[in-house]
């Protein structure tokens, strides 16, 4: 493997459907590898969704939006003139992050600009669109308007699973390299096991600073008492997350640990749903929510947090799993592909997706913490030997490598 700085500076440009101030894996990798690019003297170009608290410079090409309805997903229609200032930087690839209008942007600026092209399949579409009950005339739609932005024809595609599938191939398709975090997605996804040219490179994570005392005061600002045995989920609390299971996982952890509490830290978009299934588990009044966070107050619930639950089977890697791991907190998991491919497999609970088999797993680390710790410090020596920078090596290597094979292709000298 190449170290990140040797050869000339690799420019790209990185096109992602969410970023600041929205938290989610795709942005902790996008504000990860960039700057580990960057810093090695490979700059990066930032294409994503404009906000009034994104810090000057930090998006490189800030495109006004709209709400898409869904999460926190925007609408940012690709223009001709977006293209000419992708140009104008003169990138010498194209990644694609996410699949939404700013991922069609690039995907038209790597055809208009006959760019190689890189993506990152982040998100099980298959799993959020049934999630978010994203009606399938609205993927028609979605379908024609992608083809049509592309001056393609428009594929035939009727039922729901068709149409996602021939969405990617138009996002996708013609990638010369589609990355995928881990090998879970592949057992998922018919369609991505079919792509000719998958490649498998973990994203990586960057520890979290937390100062001394920052347990107790996040203890303090949620009223969750001192010695109370607290189990932590990070993510969007929403249904594709298996939020419903942990809840009910929950609920029999409190028949054996009855002062434990469940801490859900993260975006949360159906307030009345989370109201049912938390009073339908009968946990209600042992659970916070704390809404999204900075990574600092995510940092303290990390190192308050005695065991890390995460109920989700749609997740492609779950980086969450990699942050609790560099903060010493033991994970279980009910995901058995994502459990077989996580580079952090040996020191996670695996459990079937059940809440009597979650909860008992979660209640035996919590009555003995002496084993806990064991496990969490395990967890955090295997997830620090996974440095931030042994995904910057691995991506620049591809970059170079798909770079190197389009020259080629062209008939032209390096």
């Amino acid at each position: 493997m190449t170290s990140a700085g040797a050869g000339a500076p690799m420019r790209v440009a990185h096109f992602s459907d969410t970023f600041l101030p929205h938290r989610n894996g795709v942005v902790t990798s996008l504000r990860t590898l960039i700057p580990e690019l960057h810093a090695a003297g490979h700059p990066g170009l930032l294409v994503a969704p404009g906000h009034r608290s994104q810090s000057p410079g930090e998006v490189g090409l800030a495109l006004r939006s709209i709400p898409a309805g869904v999460a926190e997903m925007r609408l940012c229609p690709p223009r001709l003139r977006h293209v000419a200032r992708i140009a104008d930087w003169s990138p010498a690839l194209i990644h694609v992050h996410t699949p939404g209008t700013v991922g069609l942007l690039g995907t038209l600026a790597a055809r208009r600009l006959g760019l190689p092209m890189v993506a990152t399949y982040h998100t099980d579409l298959h799993a959020y669109a049934d999630a978010y009950r994203v009606p399938t005339c609205a993927l028609r739609l979605m379908l024609r308007a992608y083809a049509r932005r592309l001056g393609v024809e428009r594929p035939r595609a009727e039922r729901r699973e068709e149409v996602i599938d021939a969405a990617n191939t138009l996002l996708y398709g013609a990638a010369d390299a589609l990355v995928v975090p881990t090998e879970a997605i592949l057992n998922r996804n018919a369609w991505l096991a079919r792509h000719p040219r998958v490649v498998v490179a973990p994203n990586g994570v960057a520890p979290v600073q937390v100062p001394p005392g920052a347990d107790e005061e996040f203890r303090a600002r949620w009223a969750i008492p001192p010695r109370a045995p607290m189990v932590l989920f990070v993510g969007r609390v929403t249904p594709e997350k298996g939020v419903d299971l942990l809840a009910q996982a929950f609920g029999d952890v409190l028949k054996s640990v009855p002062d434990a509490w469940l801490v859900l830290v993260g975006a949360l978009y159906k307030r009345r749903w989370l109201r049912r299934v938390l009073a339908n588990a009968g946990v209600a009044h042992r659970t916070v929510t704390t809404g999204q966070q900075p990574p600092s107050v995510v940092g303290a619930a990390y190192a308050t947090a005695q065991v890390f639950g995460f109920p989700s089977l749609t997740d492609t890697q779950a980086l969450v799993l990699h942050e609790a791991s560099l903060a010493g907190v033991p994970s279980v998991v009910v995901d058995e592909a994502l459990h077989k491919a996580s580079p952090l497999r040996d020191d996670m609970i695996l459990t079937s997706p059940t809440s009597a088999d979650m909860g008992a797993a979660i209640a035996e680390l919590l009555l003995d913490p002496d084993a806990a710790r064991a496990r969490g410090a395990a967890a955090r020596r295997r997830a620090v030997d996974l440095h931030p920078r042994r995904q910057s090596d691995l991506m620049l290597s591809l970059y170079r490598d798909v770079r190197s094979r389009a020259v080629a292709g062209n008939g032209e000298g390096l």
